[in-house]
């Protein structure tokens, strides 16, 4: 079977394996998107799932940078954010093997070190995000945390209706949902340390 794009095959391959086969798997690209004729090939750069696909990376990339720079504030809540950090990973590959590497986010921000109140320590990012801010106390990082996978979570559910490729809108929906699941554990570990 055809596929539009570069995007939508490996998002349907990609996605088959990196999330789960029943929401991924299959050919739904004739269906979703019509194919362009032969003498004239879709250039990824020219696909919008591309773009957005860059976009989303992007975003994936600062939320595992968060999860990461918490580990390294408080080496304890390694084990309470082992499901987030493993998420987050598991979607950059995906990402990152679906966006060219000439392609790059347009929302992509430059880096920037925000202000850091007495509460909160700088962390710099492995990905060289820019710096990232975690609280001092374990509980208030866990919380901290959870905010940043709900506000993830919504982008995501607003990447997947901006999708145009059906199988690529599942994966960033199932990408939403992983967020918004990982947002409900975080709080309530956050509630547990107080």
């Amino acid at each position: 079977m055809p596929f539009p794009s570069p995007l939508s095959r490996r998002a349907t391959l990609g996605g088959a394996t990196a999330l789960t086969a029943a929401l991924v798997s299959g050919c739904t690209a004739s269906r979703d998107r019509p194919t362009t004729p032969a003498a004239e090939p879709t250039r990824a750069a020219d696909d919008p799932d591309v773009a957005l696909a860059a976009t989303v990376l992007d975003d994936e990339r600062r939320m595992l940078d968060r999860v990461l720079a918490t580990v390294r504030r408080h080496p304890g809540l390694d084990g309470a954010v082992a499901g987030a950090r493993a998420v987050h990973r598991r979607h950059v590959v995906l990402l990152a093997d679906a966006v060219p590497d000439s392609v790059s986010s347009p929302s992509a921000p430059a880096a920037t070190s925000p202000s850091v109140s007495p509460s909160v320590s700088p962390s710099v990012s492995p990905t060289g995000a820019g710096v990232v801010s975690v609280p001092d106390r374990p509980g208030p990082a866990l919380a901290a945390l959870a905010r940043a996978e709900e506000r993830l979570s919504l982008v995501g559910r607003r990447s997947a209706f901006a999708a145009e490729s059906g199988a690529f809108a599942r994966a960033l929906a199932s990408m939403a949902a992983a967020a918004a699941q990982q947002a409900v554990l975080l709080a309530a570990r956050a509630e547990d340390r107080g």
